[in-house]
């Protein structure tokens, strides 16, 4: 019993330090999206202009090692046989997580009615917030 409570209460000390540790972007909507909003909009310009370069700018290494300049295409032609081109998005939230930060915005496409979530995950790597994941629902 003692040693079930001891590892308890270890577990809970580990969980709330790695919580408080975290390097997420902020706490509230506009510090998020000081630093989210210019992400995406990188990300979106890469996409419409069709610059690989652009598109995976803010990308950590492991994303940009799974996204090679021709998956980029293909990913792109499918995103735009999907929904169309960008037009507009609007912030939805974010939360934090596992010492990364997810956001959430609605986006417009012209090719559909229909909303599309797009959501990014961002994570702070030596003093720079890099895109660890992205999609488009």
């Amino acid at each position: 019993m003692k040693r079930r409570m001891l590892f308890w209460s270890l577990g809970l000390i580990l969980i709330f330090s790695a919580i408080a540790h975290a390097a997420v972007i902020g706490t509230n909507d506009e510090d998020v999206k000081q630093y989210a909003d210019p992400i995406m909009d990188n990300i979106l310009q890469g996409m419409s202009t069709d610059n690989y370069s652009i598109y995976v700018k803010d990308f950590d290494q492991d994303l940009k090692s799974l996204l090679s300049q021709k998956r980029f295409i293909e990913k792109r032609k499918e995103i735009l046989d999907w929904v169309g081109s960008y037009l507009y998005r609007e912030y939805l939230g974010y939360i934090n997580t596992q010492g990364a930060t997810v956001v959430f915005w609605k986006g417009t496409f012209d090719k559909t009615n229909n909303d599309i979530l797009i959501r990014l995950t961002l994570t702070n790597e030596q003093g720079k917030y890099l895109v660890k994941a992205l999609s488009y629902q």
